[in-house]
Parts: structure tokens; C-alpha cells; sequence
């Protein structure tokens, strides 16, 4: 069994989730490694398209890699919300060991055949794959919050049990009420329990929560806890947290020649919130 499975099984047994963190640099990377080898819990380290166009696909890969390799924590290199193909076919065939296709903006039918193509190429390489079902909405503003919820599309009981049982994708990214980015704190919508409930008594899948930034940390124990949530991905708060210490230092006035002594108190920031998650996450281990 491979170490995600393995990841996977034991998350589900034991009822706790493990964290996807995305990066796109190597200060967050090394923070998410050196977070999880401190909390001694699994973590994903997450690119996704946009962060392998920035980077470049392999410059990023390989130092990923690199990272992996050097800790002495169980970390997955996991593409996620691939939407490309190609790219995520791309992204099996250089190494990953866990997937993310998300066709969820497509027609039901249409998820369906774009998932199962790729869910039929990574299992021949022995690749975990991940999929998405409802509209997942973006947050581009903390004032925009009743319109950004309306435009979501929670995950329908009707129609999950013939996704799964047509695809054969081994983990499932639900819509409760999550969305991506953040919002204000008094503008936090709750999940929505009952219904992932709901799709927890439909199938046996393993849950993924993305949008994880910013959602109630009581909300995200009880779906981890009693609804079968087994993965939160984060980004937003690692970000924030990155651009804060940033920002902390040029206002303190300081002056270095050295990039790395500024970028270093980000790696740190991301570390701690990073860990600050994890212990969320794994409350129930």
C-alpha cells in the first residue's frame, strides 16, 4: 500500500483529517515540512496550475521534492484543483502520488467522464485521485459574502452515490458551505452538518474540505469528527500569515542586504500557522 493510502486509511479509522497546504515558493514549503515534523502528522504540500506557471513546473516539483525527501515527516506532493488534462496526467507521470481533477464547473455528466478519464490513468500508476462535486465559490472580497454564496452549489445527496460508483474516485471534495478565501469574522457562514450527513450515510468515500481558511474551528472538528472529513486544505490563512510578517518588518523601519533574513520570519509565520492547523486537524488522533 502506498504511504497515501496508508494516510488515507488510518485518517478514516482513527477520525482525524490530515492538511493540504499549498505552495508556491520555498519558504512556504519548508515551512509546511518543518510544521508537520514538529505536530509528527502527514501533511500534503500542495502546487496548483498557476503556482507551476509562476515557478515553473519542474524548478517547483523538484524542490518539493527535495523537501520530501530531506523530513523526517510523511508528506505527499499532491496537485490541487487541477482543471487541465493534460497537466494533471503531467503531473502523474512526474511522480505524484495524489491528484486533484476538478471538473466540478462542467455539468454532472460531463465531471463524470473528465473524472473517470483520469481516475483510469492514475490507478494504472498506482496514483490516488481526488475529484470535486457542487460549485465551490471564490471570496474576492469580505464585503461580498451573501453574493459569493449565492453562486454556490452544495453538493447534492442525489446525484453522489452514481458519481463515485461511476468514476472510482477515491476521495471526494464536498460543498457544505465552504468557500475559497476569507472573510470577515462576523461574515462566516457555518457549514452545513446535516447535510453532510446526508452525503456521509450516502457513500463511503473519504470526505475532503477545501476552503478550510477562515471556517469555524468547532464546525471543522464536527465534520471531521462525525461526518467522515478526512483532508482541509488551507491556502488563504498561509498567505496571510506569509504577507504578514512581511509587512511586519517594513513597518518596524529595518534595513537588511540579506532577502534571506526577511524571508526566513514568513517560513517561520507559515510554520506557525501551519502547526496551529494541523493541531486542529488531528484532534482526534
Amino acid at each position: 500500500m502506498s504511504l497515501i493510502k496508508e494516510i488515507i486509511k488510518e485518517a478514516q479509522e482513527k477520525k482525524y483529517a490530515f492538511g493540504t497546504f499549498d505552495t508556491s515558493n520555498l519558504e512556504v514549503a519548508q515551512g509546511i515540512a518543518r510544521a508537520a515534523e514538529v505536530e509528527n502528522m502527514p501533511a500534503m504540500i500542495g502546487i496548483t496550475e498557476t503556482a507551476a506557471e509562476y515557478a515553473g513546473f519542474l524548478p517547483l516539483v523538484n524542490l518539493i521534492k527535495g523537501i520530501i525527501a530531506e523530513s523526517k515527516a510523511d508528506l505527499i506532493l499532491h496537485l490541487d484543483h487541477g482543471k487541465d488534462v493534460k497537466f494533471v496526467k503531467k503531473c502523474i507521470d512526474e511522480g505524484f502520488t495524489s491528484v486533484m481533477i476538478d471538473a466540478s464547473f462542467y455539468e454532472f455528466e460531463k465531471n463524470i467522464e473528465i473524472t473517470k478519464n483520469v481516475v483510469d490513468y492514475a490507478h494504472q500508476k498506482g496514483v490516488v485521485v481526488q475529484a470535486e462535486l457542487g460549485k465551490i465559490p471564490k471570496m474576492k472580497s469580505s464585503t461580498e459574502v451573501g453574493t459569493t454564496l449565492k453562486k454556490m452549489e452544495k453538493t447534492d445527496p442525489d446525484e453522489i452515490e452514481e458519481f463515485v460508483e461511476k468514476t472510482g474516485v477515491d476521495t471526494l471534495a464536498v460543498i457544505v458551505g465552504n468557500i475559497h478565501g476569507m472573510y470577515k469574522p462576523e461574515g462566516n457562514p457555518h457549514l452545513d452538518l446535516d447535510l453532510l450527513k446526508k452525503l456521509r450515510e450516502k457513500v463511503e468515500t473519504p470526505f475532503v474540505l477545501h476552503g478550510g481558511s477562515g471556517t469555524p474551528s468547532e464546525d471543522i472538528k464536527k465534520a471531521i469528527a462525525e461526518c467522515g472529513i478526512i483532508n482541509v486544505n488551507i491556502d488563504t490563512e498561509i498567505r496571510i500569515a506569509f504577507m504578514g510578517a512581511l509587512s511586519d518588518f517594513c513597518a518596524s523601519g529595518q534595513m537588511v542586504t540579506d532577502p534571506r533574513k526577511i524571508l526566513s520570519l514568513a517560513r517561520d509565520a507559515v510554520q506557525e500557522k501551519v502547526e496551529e492547523k494541523i493541531e486542529l486537524f488531528g484532534c482526534g488522533k
